[in-house]
């Protein structure tokens, strides 16, 4: 029984059919265009199993990426690891720490509910990407030594829709809540903007380069398609 929708895309050139289940759970199958309805309708059907299974764990990574609450016990990530957050009222004018698994950050007792969100998220935000800098600069020289290129400048910028950029004249810039993503991801960004170093597009040469220092590069690549949406404070 086949309960979830999916889209029919035919291609002429095409040989031979796909099913794809995209992070926002849209099923996508993809067929010759001389490939009859109920042939498509079986091969759905055949793999009906497998789809709800993409959809259940899709489903279940938008669960988790539920609005955060800026008060004392949610969760904030960094580099992949779990730290809960502490309000206090004391010292107003005190910096975001990281002690001991915790997140403190000060605000005014005087302000508004709505108010105390946005100053904390701001200056959680402000200590994330002073921190992305610190991190990504260092793994960009880390990994440009080994993979002998030298960028000219290395630098955060808070993008909607890209994880970093390369420039023609050496410039990189990540973006900063990159940082958020377990070190392997982070790395796996780095290396990307650094290969661009060598080869500016995406083409076959270029991802060859990017698997000879990165063997898994297809895994951390489709983990922050599946969760880059959720990289959030």
């Amino acid at each position: 029984m086949i309960d979830f929708d999916y889209q029919i895309i035919k291609r002429p050139r095409r040989k031979t059919a796909s099913i794809s289940v995209k992070p926002d759970c849209t099923v996508q199958v993809l067929v010759p265009s001389t490939l009859p309805e109920q042939r498509i309708k079986e091969l759905v059907q055949r793999k009906s199993k497998w789809i709800q299974g993409k959809l259940a764990h899709f489903r279940e990574i938008k669960r988790n990426h539920k609005p955060k609450e800026y008060v004392s016990g949610e969760s904030f990530t960094y580099l992949g690891r779990n730290y809960r957050l502490k309000v206090d009222f004391n010292n107003v004018n005190a910096p975001v720490k990281l002690v001991n698994g915790r997140f403190y950050v000060n605000v005014q007792p005087e302000l508004s509910q709505r108010e105390n969100d946005q100053a904390i998220k701001d200056k959680l935000t402000e200590w994330y990407r002073e921190h992305a800098v610190v991190r990504l600069r260092d793994k960009t020289r880390r990994y440009a030594r080994q993979m002998n290129v030298a960028p000219v400048s290395v630098g955060v910028k808070s993008y909607k829709s890209r994880w970093g950029s390369c420039h023609s004249d050496g410039r990189i810039y990540y973006n900063w809540r990159i940082i958020i993503a377990p070190h392997s991801i982070v790395d796996y960004v780095v290396i990307h903007e650094l290969s661009h170093l060598v080869y500016g597009n995406h083409s076959k040469k270029f991802w060859k380069f990017v698997e000879s220092i990165i063997p898994d590069y297809t895994d951390r690549k489709e983990w922050l398609k599946i969760n880059g949406s959720g990289l959030k404070i």
